[in-house]
């Protein structure tokens, strides 16, 4: 074999080495581009749900513990709950509304049939329909504070 052709064919054995190489070498590159591009939209995706999560949580916190409040002041004296029911009743308006914002459909729908459900009471409460005291949890009625009779 003669050098010339030694030379041609080395030189395109090393061009197609090097082609093969470079191709290689800007597909792993692409690959890495493309996951890193998915990892982040990952993270970000994450990130807002995190983000979005917290006052959700708060919101769902802050409901039940205004309607908890409510019916704790319900065991109380005659008084003390007419005077506090407004104001707890205004909490609960309030902290359904938070809800709207942050939750989803059907917690939202659950808020609002509690909320309803407390403007009933208020409404007749104050057009004298309820008798009694409510049951205790254990289903009897507290003896000692009937005032609503």
């Amino acid at each position: 074999m003669d050098a010339g052709l030694a030379a041609v064919l080395g030189a395109a054995i090393g061009g197609l080495t090097a082609f093969g190489t470079s191709w290689f070498g800007f597909r792993t590159a692409r690959l890495q581009l493309q996951h890193q591009e998915s990892e982040s939209a990952r993270q970000r995706r994450f990130e807002s749900l995190k983000e979005r999560r917290g006052p959700r949580s708060q919101a769902y916190a802050d409901f039940i513990a205004a309607g908890q409040e409510l019916i704790d002041s319900m065991y109380g004296s005659k008084e003390d709950f007419l005077t506090q029911f407004e104001t707890l009743q205004a909490h609960i308006r309030k902290r359904r509304s938070s809800i709207a914002i942050a939750g989803p459909d059907s917690v939202v729908q659950a808020a609002g049939e509690f909320a309803d459900e407390v403007r009933k009471f208020r409404n007749e409460l104050a057009h004298g329909a309820i008798r009694g005291h409510p049951p205790t949890p254990q289903g009897k009625v507290r003896a000692s504070v009937g005032w609503l009779r």
